[in-house]
């Protein structure tokens, strides 16, 4: 396999800093599901990519916060494991922000052992004197090797924190085969695209009590059939999903059969159920049928 360099790299941040968006961004590809809503990532989500001889694999972190629920706990896991023995740490901040007391407890947390850079994203939105304010309050940090402003929605910026990477990665051998952009399983893959819709459909804490199950893919030359399943925890759920007539399945279904296209370029046939499991938070075979542990 043609290699000579390989990098890690997490990315962090507080919930909403944007780092599915950075994500998707710096790979070229959607793989991490997108929502205005905090704390949609659930898992460590790895995106593949190679420039030259470099292949750099990034991990895409719950976002840090305090857990309160079950599920939080878990999310928390998930955080706390994602940057160990990580070549290179994108700790990244969102500059519109006043408050990034909670970046700077992550940041001081942060190993000697990898290269950090600091990436303050949004920066098309916020004020001037905020983004100098950040970048003065972080300079202080000598471990950091670099500071980047950047904007993951438009895609400013990208391409110079893509040579940092590409730069910084060290020699080594390819972890992944060429061409690859994810590690996820499709199954998965598709279980995010419908819950991507669900966050962005449902209001207040409903989306966080849901999770998507790929149950069956069947394909033929032209066409993808795909069965899921969406989990609620209440029977009163069931029919907030379903919609009046059942018109929000329908937006759902619609708006997930677009994006499964860009993956299997065939027409897409999803089959969506809703069922009732109670307190699958707290319980491994629906944590794991969810992706969220293995």
């Amino acid at each position: 396999m043609q290699n000579s360099k390989c990098a890690f790299v997490a990315i962090i941040g507080a919930p909403n800093a944007g780092k599915s968006t950075l994500l998707n961004a710096l790979v070229g590809e959607k793989i991490s599901i997108v929502s205005p809503k905090i704390q949609t990532t659930r898992r460590q989500i790895h995106g593949i990519m190679e420039v030259g001889g470099v292949q750099l694999i990034f991990i895409d972190t719950p976002g840090f916060c305090k857990p309160k629920t079950p599920l939080e706990k878990v999310i928390s896991a998930n955080f706390k494991n994602s940057y160990k023995d990580c070549d290179i740490v994108l700790l990244l901040i969102d500059s519109t922000l006043k408050d990034i007391s909670p970046d700077v407890k992550i940041l001081e947390r942060l190993s000697n052992d990898a290269i950090v850079a600091v990436v303050l994203n949004k920066v098309d939105i916020a004020k001037k004197e905020n983004i100098a304010r950040i970048a003065s309050n972080l300079s202080k940090y000598e471990f950091v090797k670099h500071f980047f402003m950047i904007s993951a929605l438009k895609q400013d910026g990208i391409d110079e924190v893509r040579q940092f990477l590409c730069n910084s990665a060290p020699d080594g051998h390819w972890w992944y085969e060429a061409n690859k952009a994810t590690d996820l399983p499709i199954t998965i893959r598709l279980a995010e695209i419908t819950r991507e819709k669900l966050f962005y459909h449902l209001d207040k804490e409903l989306p966080y009590s849901v999770y998507v199950e790929t149950e069956n893919i069947h394909e033929t030359d032209k066409k993808a059939r795909i069965h899921q399943s969406i989990v609620v925890m209440k029977s009163s759920q069931k029919g907030i999903i379903l919609g009046k007539a059942g018109s929000m399945i329908k937006k759902i279904k619609y708006e997930a059969i677009n994006d499964m296209k860009v993956l299997f370029n065939k027409k897409i046939d999803l089959r969506l159920f809703v069922k009732v499991k109670e307190k699958w938070t707290e319980k491994k075979e629906h944590l794991q049928n969810a992706g969220i542990i293995d």
